[in-house]
């Protein structure tokens, strides 16, 4: 009888892929949103992945995550350099400041200063330059992104002068180019090359610089150290470090993954964007759930004098329940496979800028449990209404 239901299923096309079409509505509203929101939920830690060198990140105790450094005595990388398994540990300075640009314009930016021996803490992706050009004079390096949107260039605008107030922001523009200035607490930077790294949770442009023009471009302060970045000897267990850290500097030492947690589920629990992506999600299921139960009620509607005539012939209950149930397995399955092609595929195609997009295995298996669930209520309604019928309509 399996069979003779997924003949009946398969038999007309056009009502397949109609059934079909609510599971993947679904299928693909699901998979997209979540997938949008682990894209997004990634970026919160950029700053961590950037700097795949470091085993152990060592900060204030009251630092909760990445993106909010509290600034730390210079001591705190002498004590950790003292610490027995450890192989190196370089300084970090992560700040927001004000950056003056060539059009007179202000932007926040976000400056990070890597160490000035090692230049640990620079990211990968470098163009038009190599990592010692950050030691020229005055030297910064800009994200490829920013130097296209935010850091713009007006178009035939000459440099202004230190010290001028005019804004130019009116007219087209060029990319931030190798050779032009910014001004931070009215210090001078020159642009010596650009890094890829793609964009972040918090939008902001981001430079980067060597520690110690980064401690003296920052207002003045005290505690200027951000984090202290730490290798681990080789054999060395990187957890039980950071635990011997903490022991001998009082200070708060997490790993990168660890970490990379601190700030995820901080985002997750005390921001809004969860809210709202939940909502987004609910939605989802409600319209892919109301779109497939009605699809497949249809189509058991329309077959109704079939199931009815085989329950004349003395077909059970629970033989149609296998044969909807079967219908409904085929067509969601369908439908997932489809939704999910359908969302990688506009994910693929749609700039990583636009919409951050990560399709996981965490992602498919909320997927697979939503579907399941609206499978089970489209079953449910047909058969709501098939156990209303009485064999004896087949000879009305």
């Amino acid at each position: 009888m399996i069979r003779v239901a997924l003949s009946m299923l398969l038999g007309d096309r056009t009502k397949f892929l109609g059934v079909a079409l609510g599971s993947l509505l679904s299928t693909f509203l699901i998979t997209h949103m979540l997938s949008m929101f682990t894209g997004i939920m990634q970026r919160t830690y950029s700053l961590v992945s950037d700097i795949p060198q470091a085993d152990i990140w060592v900060m204030h105790q009251a630092v909760r995550q990445v993106d909010e450094p509290i600034g730390m005595s210079d001591d705190a990388l002498l004590l950790a350099r003292a610490v027995e398994g450890v192989e190196w540990a370089t300084p970090l300075y992560v700040g927001t400041l004000q950056a003056r640009l060539p059009g007179g314009g202000y932007q926040a930016t976000l400056v990070i200063g890597v160490d000035d021996a090692s230049l640990i803490g620079l990211p990968s992706g470098l163009r038009e330059c190599v990592p010692h050009d950050l030691r020229r004079a005055e030297g910064v390096f800009v994200d490829t992104i920013a130097s296209r949107s935010t850091l713009a260039v007006p178009v035939g605008q000459a440099q202004l002068p230190f010290g001028s107030h005019k804004v130019v922001y009116d007219g087209p523009t060029r990319p931030l180019a190798i050779g032009d200035e910014l001004t931070i607490n009215d210090h001078r930077l020159i642009v010596q090359g650009f890094v890829d790294l793609g964009p972040r949770f918090i939008s902001r442009p981001v430079l980067y610089t060597t520690y110690s023009r980064a401690s003296y471009i920052s207002p003045r302060t005290r505690l200027v150290l951000s984090y202290v970045l730490v290798k681990a000897a080789p054999g060395v267990d990187v957890a039980d470090l950071a635990a011997r850290i903490e022991a001998r500097t009082d200070l708060k030492a997490r790993t990168a993954a660890e970490f990379k947690d601190d700030t995820y589920w901080y985002y997750f629990l005390l921001t809004g964007v969860v809210s709202r992506i939940v909502f987004m999600i609910s939605t989802a299921v409600v319209v892919g759930l109301s779109v497939s139960s009605l699809l497949f009620y249809l189509f058991t509607a329309e077959n109704a004098k079939y199931y009815v005539t085989l329950m004349a012939l003395g077909c059970r209950g629970r033989t149609l329940v296998a044969m909807v149930l079967a219908q409904a397995v085929v067509s969601t399955v369908t439908g997932f496979g489809l939704g999910v092609g359908a969302s990688a595929i506009v994910g693929r195609l749609v700039p990583a800028e636009a919409m951050p997009y990560l399709l996981t295995w965490r992602v498919l298996a909320a997927a697979s449990v939503a579907l399941v669930l609206v499978g089970l209520v489209a079953s449910a309604l047909s058969l709501r209404r098939l156990m209303r019928l009485e064999p004896a309509m087949v000879f009305k």
